[in-house]
C-alpha cells in the first residue's frame, strides 16, 4: 500500500500568511520526518488543565458563583475535567472572616499586601476598588455552585504568611463542609521557600526545616477538625532539589499530591525576555524541574506531581509577549512536555487583567480568552490519551507528540520556527485515514487579536502534511 499523508495545514489565507516571507513569496518548506515515540507513553489525566488564581478573588463573592455564567462558559470550554488552584501571592496576606480577624500579626500582613503587592491587577476590577475585602462563608458557598457548573475539582491555600493554624482549621471546616468531595487539598503556603526575605512573615534565614515543624502542626490541628483534610504541597517558587524533595520525603503516604511553581522566564522587567526567548528550543529551567520532580516523586514512593501555579514569565507578565500570540505556542508545547514528563496536570496562574492570564476579566469584559487560552485549548485534546514525545530528525524548533486511546491516535506538530515545514508522518499512521484536523494559528508572534484555535474540514485526497511557520497542528486517525 502506498503511504497516504494528511493535506496541507496552509490551506485557508490565514495561515498561508504565516509561510510568507517578507516579499510576500510562500517560503519552501523544511522537510522532517517524524519517528516513533522513543520513550513510554504516559497518560494525561482527563483533570490536566488547570487554572490558578489569588485567593483575593474571593473577595468577590458573586465571581466564582454559578451566576457568573461567562465564565463558566469560558471553563467549560477549556476542560469539561479542570482543576482551579486558589492560592498565589495574596493568599498571604487575606483575612478570613471567622478565626482570626482581629490578630494583630494578620492585619499587619495585610496593610503589608495593601501597599506594595503588585498582584492586585490579577482580580477583578471589583475587588481592585476593594482590597480592604476578605474571604466569606458566602464566597465558600458560592465557589461550590460554580465548580459544580463547570465540573471542575479545587486545591485551596492557607494563608501561611500571616495566618495561623486555629484560623486555618476554622477555614478549612468551611471549606470542606461547603466544596466536599470537590477538594483535592489543602496548601500550607504559598511559596513559602521566599519567607525569609520578607520580615513580615519570617525571619531571615527561614528554611526548610522550620517550615516542616509548623506544617506538622498545622496539619495536626486542621485534622482536629476536619479528620480527612487531604494536604499538598510544598508549593515552592522553586527549590525542587531541596523542599519538594525533602517534603515528598517528609510526607510518603500522607500528602495527596506534590506541587510546586514553574515560569518560563523572567522577571518581566528585563529586556531580554521576548517572544524568542520564550519560544526557546529547549529551557534549562524546566529540564531541571522535570528531573527533581522525578527524584522527588521517586522519594515518595509515587506521589504525583502537580505544577499548581506556573506561566510564561514572573513578575506579571510580559506585555507583547505573554498576552500575545507566542504564550499560546509556547503552552501548547509546555502542556505536552510536562505531560509526557509524567507530571498529573498545570495550573496557570492569572486573572484580573494581568498580562499573562489566560482569561481577562475587566470592566469591559466579565471573562474574555487571551492567546494563552487557545494553546491551552489545543493541549487538551491530548487529555485521557496516553501521550509521548516523538523522535524528530532535524534541528529545527520543531516538536511533536503522538497520543493513543484505544485504536485513536493523535499527532501534535508545534512549530515555533518561522519556517514552513513538511512533515513525513510515523510509521502507524502512513496507512491510515485521517478523520480529524484541529489548528492554532495567529497573525503574529505579538499578535492579541486573531488567534484561532479551531477544527478545519479535511480534503478527500491527501498529497502532503505541512506545518507553516509559528503555528501547530493535531491530526486524528481512528
Amino acid at each position: 500500500m502506498n503511504r497516504r499523508s494528511f493535506v496541507s495545514l496552509a490551506a485557508s489565507t490565514a495561515a498561508m500568511e504565516l509561510a510568507l516571507g517578507r516579499t510576500g513569496r510562500a517560503q519552501s518548506a523544511t522537510a522532517i520526518r517524524i519517528g516513533e515515540p522513543l520513550v513510554k507513553p504516559r497518560l494525561m489525566p482527563l483533570d490536566f488543565t488547570g487554572l490558578s488564581y489569588e485567593m483575593g478573588q474571593l473577595y468577590n463573592a458573586e465571581y466564582f458563583s454559578p451566576r457568573n455564567t461567562e465564565l463558566i462558559r469560558r471553563f467549560r470550554e477549556l476542560s469539561s475535567h479542570g482543576v482551579l488552584r486558589l492560592g498565589g501571592h495574596l493568599s498571604n496576606i487575606t483575612p478570613w472572616e471567622g478565626v482570626g480577624l482581629n490578630d494583630p500579626k494578620q492585619m499587619r500582613g495585610v496593610r503589608h499586601g495593601i501597599e506594595d503587592y503588585w498582584e492586585w491587577p490579577l482580580v477583578d476590577p471589583t475587588v481592585q476598588r476593594n482590597k480592604k475585602g476578605m474571604i466569606t462563608r458566602k464566597a465558600i458557598t458560592n465557589l461550590r455552585g460554580f465548580l459544580d457548573a463547570v465540573n471542575w475539582n479545587l486545591i485551596y491555600g492557607f494563608n501561611f504568611a500571616c495566618g495561623s493554624a486555629a484560623r486555618a482549621a476554622d477555614e478549612a471546616a468551611a471549606v470542606s463542609a461547603a466544596i466536599g468531595d470537590r477538594l483535592m487539598a489543602f496548601v500550607v503556603g504559598n511559596e513559602a521557600d521566599g519567607f525569609g526575605e520578607d520580615p513580615f512573615f519570617r525571619a531571615k534565614g527561614y528554611d526548610f526545616n522550620r517550615y516542616f515543624t509548623e506544617y506538622e502542626t498545622w496539619v495536626k490541628t486542621v485534622r482536629a477538625s476536619v479528620p480527612h483534610a487531604p494536604f499538598a504541597g510544598p508549593d515552592t517558587e522553586g527549590n525542587v532539589d531541596t523542599w519538594v524533595r525533602e517534603y515528598a520525603r517528609r510526607t510518603k503516604g500522607d500528602a495527596v499530591m506534590l506541587t510546586s511553581h514553574f515560569y518560563a522566564m523572567g522577571p518581566a522587567s528585563d529586556p531580554s525576555m521576548t517572544a524568542e526567548r520564550l519560544l526557546q528550543k529547549v529551557n534549562p529551567s524546566l529540564e531541571e524541574q522535570i528531573a527533581g520532580v522525578r527524584v522527588a516523586s521517586e522519594a515518595a514512593g509515587g506521589t504525583p506531581y502537580r505544577m499548581d501555579e506556573g506561566n510564561s514569565c514572573f513578575g506579571g507578565g510580559k506585555d507583547g509577549v505573554s498576552n500575545a500570540y507566542a504564550s499560546a505556542l509556547w503552552v501548547a508545547d509546555y502542556m505536552l512536555h510536562v505531560a509526557c514528563a509524567g507530571f498529573v496536570g498545570v495550573n496557570l496562574h492569572g486573572g484580573g487583567t494581568g498580562f499573562y492570564t489566560p482569561i481577562e476579566s475587566s470592566d469591559n469584559s466579565p471573562a474574555k480568552p487571551r492567546p494563552m487560552y487557545y494553546g491551552m485549548q489545543f493541549a487538551q485534546q491530548f487529555a485521557g490519551f496516553r501521550v509521548a514525545p516523538c523522535a524528530l530528525k532535524t534541528s529545527a524548533n520543531v516538536t511533536a507528540y503522538l497520543g493513543t486511546r484505544g485504536k485513536q491516535a493523535k499527532l501534535a506538530i508545534v512549530n515555533k520556527s518561522a519556517r514552513q515545514i513538511s512533515i513525513e508522518l510515523p510509521q502507524r499512521l502512513q496507512s491510515s485515514q485521517p478523520t480529524q484536523r484541529w489548528t492554532l494559528r495567529g497573525p503574529s508572534l505579538s499578535a492579541k487579536e486573531g488567534v484561532r484555535f479551531e477544527r478545519e474540514e479535511l480534503a478527500k485526497t491527501v498529497q502532503e502534511t505541512t506545518v507553516p511557520g509559528y503555528s501547530a497542528a493535531i491530526l486524528q486517525v481512528g
